[in-house]
């Protein structure tokens, strides 16, 4: 399969951004208290009664922000959320559900180890996640072998199938430059910079709270001046920090 096959099959996986997932329960307690932000330094502003329902939004450390009947929208700490129900009439086992919390945007820091073209490969790799689903992410690949040194640099665009699962496969697309200097004396050649394009797939694995471990195949074709492109395949896994 061509690499500008692969390219087009992958961008038709990737579907339109869906909205992050919410959680309706009901209040068992006599009484919670929303504030105007996630933390006791802020003030309360309403108070939600036994038998009410409210809808649970996002996450950010241990408070919850929610909506409220009549559209008051605060926060609300994960202990007073620990005895609401369910629609069945369950206790909600918040403390259980750490890979289940409500997503919130973050960064992402990671370094992965491979094999770009049968050449050992190291990649350092920034990501902004803007949804659940969505990442974008700044990745630099450096590869060097007896007959020539590649450097990448490039922008993928990713989207996760399972976000809220410990195990998620994904697929990108992207692009971006490649450098190439070479080291064979036996063959006069230049130093060159290329445009490219890329589509992949991968796992990631939620390892921890902070920590992901990833596993990702990525198709590289390089828009060269030459008569035909070309192409190289990409393996690399490795470790990736959450902020």
């Amino acid at each position: 399969m061509s690499g500008w096959r692969v390219l087009f099959f992958l961008l038709c996986l990737l579907p339109a951004v869906a909205p992050g997932d919410t959680l309706t329960v009901t209040v068992a307690d006599p009484f919670i208290e929303l504030r105007t932000g996630p933390g006791r330094g802020y003030p309360v502003f309403h108070v939600v009664e036994q038998g009410q329902q409210i809808v649970l939004l996002k996450r950010r450390t241990q408070w919850i922000e929610v909506r409220a009947p009549r559209g008051h929208q605060g926060w609300v700490s994960r202990a007073q959320l620990a005895r609401t129900l369910d629609d069945t009439g369950d206790y909600v086992a918040l403390e259980e559900r750490e890979l289940a919390d409500f997503f919130t945007p973050h960064a992402e820091f990671g370094v992965l180890v491979g094999e770009l073209d049968r050449t050992t490969a190291l990649s350092v790799q920034a990501g902004w996640a803007f949804t659940d689903r969505f990442q974008l992410a700044l990745s630099w690949t450096e590869a060097n072998s007896d007959f020539a040194s590649r450097r990448l640099l490039d922008v993928s665009l990713m989207n996760q199938f399972l976000p809220h699962r410990r195990l998620s496969p994904y697929v990108l697309v992207g692009g971006g430059r490649v450098d190439v200097e070479p080291r064979t004396v036996l063959v006069q050649s230049s130093d060159r910079s290329e445009r490219s394009v890329h589509a992949g797939a991968g796992l990631r694995l939620w390892l921890t709270r902070g920590f992901v471990w990833r596993a990702e195949y990525r198709h590289y074709v390089f828009l060269t001046t030459q008569d035909d492109n070309e192409e190289l395949e990409q393996w690399r896994t490795g470790f990736s920090v959450l902020f």
